[in-house]
């Protein structure tokens, strides 16, 4: 049952020559940077506080997974039926269990786009709720720091970071799956 509640991170499992810089490389060097330049005075980031980006951005991540699910409703559902063959190489893959076995699968534009946007759904989500974890004990942890705690630095980084990589990391792929809808899906195969 777990298994099935943390499918759609599957998308990360596609295998694609290019797609690792979609999904890691960008994020993470933009993520270094916004960290970077958001840290502030003693080493502290302060992006959680009240009128941070992470509070400015909170509600529009509220709105994007009602978002994501009319994509993915509208992919599963659409009528053209080129849409099933398998993409031209290098033709991305994932391995699938299927009836108790590991089988390599070509994607699909149909499916790569549903499995996209099935992630999408989950990490605004996810980034929703590590926003509201953020603005709730960020301000807290900042206190220790203040006291000169380096431990609290660290993990203020580190939570600056991570936070950075799946902003990033969604807006990246988002722009992607928009590549896809409104140019790629368009294209004769």
């Amino acid at each position: 049952m777990l298994n099935q509640m943390l499918q759609p991170l599957s998308y990360l499992a596609i295998r694609h020559p290019q797609k690792w810089k979609v999904d890691w490389l960008f994020p993470i060097v933009i993520a270094f940077v916004c960290t970077l330049c958001s840290v502030g005075e003693g080493g502290n980031s302060d992006i959680y506080r009240s009128s941070g980006p992470v509070s400015m951005l909170l509600g529009f991540f509220s709105s994007l997974p009602g978002f994501y699910i009319a994509a993915l409703a509208a992919i599963a559902t659409f009528g053209r039926n080129d849409i099933d063959n398998v993409l031209p190489e290098p033709t991305p893959t994932v391995k699938l269990m299927t009836r108790g076995e590991n089988v390599l699968v070509k994607l699909t534009r149909r499916r790569f786009l549903a499995m996209l946007f099935a992630f999408l759904t989950c990490e605004s989500i996810a980034l929703v709720l590590y926003s509201v974890l953020f603005l709730s004990y960020g301000s807290v942890i900042a206190e220790f720091s203040l006291w000169g705690g380096v431990a609290s630095k660290i993990l203020i980084l580190g939570m600056t970071f991570v936070y950075y990589v799946l902003l990033m990391q969604m807006l990246a792929a988002t722009f992607w799956g928009l590549y896809y809808l409104g140019f790629k899906l368009h294209e004769p195969q």
